[in-house]
């Protein structure tokens, strides 16, 4: 998908992730692609397009509770990776989402102009 069609600015997590599908976790070492609206992953697994899932990425190991909590559905799974579409987040891990890519943005303040256009995950 061309950058002028995406509604949301990704960037590179080197955080520790969690997503699970149909009572599996899958972990990973960090997510490729994250937005407000979605996530992708390099992984070798192989996971039904559509599934229901959640994610989670801890954002404090010291605090196994403090972190972002994101439900969404696997949107595409193929040549090696996983791509997820968020569709329900509670307003604290929203502020946390919306935070961690604020400040890992090459532009932040585009960043800005899309939250405000898109305060929630649409």
């Amino acid at each position: 998908m061309s950058e002028e069609k995406r509604r949301f600015s990704r960037i590179s997590f080197s955080m520790p992730a969690e997503l699970e599908v149909d009572e599996r976790v899958y972990f990973f070492s960090q997510v490729d692609n994250l937005s407000v609206g979605g996530c992708r992953f390099e992984t070798s697994e192989v996971l039904e397009v559509g599934a229901p899932c959640r994610l989670w990425l801890p954002l404090e190991p010291a605090d196994p509770d403090l972190g972002v909590e994101v439900f969404g559905e696997i949107l595409r799974c193929s040549e090696g990776t996983v791509s997820v579409q968020f569709s329900r987040i509670d307003p604290e891990s929203l502020f946390h989402l919306q935070n961690i890519i604020r400040y890992n943005a090459v532009d932040p303040d585009r960043i800005e102009e899309e939250i405000k256009e898109h305060p929630g995950l649409v």
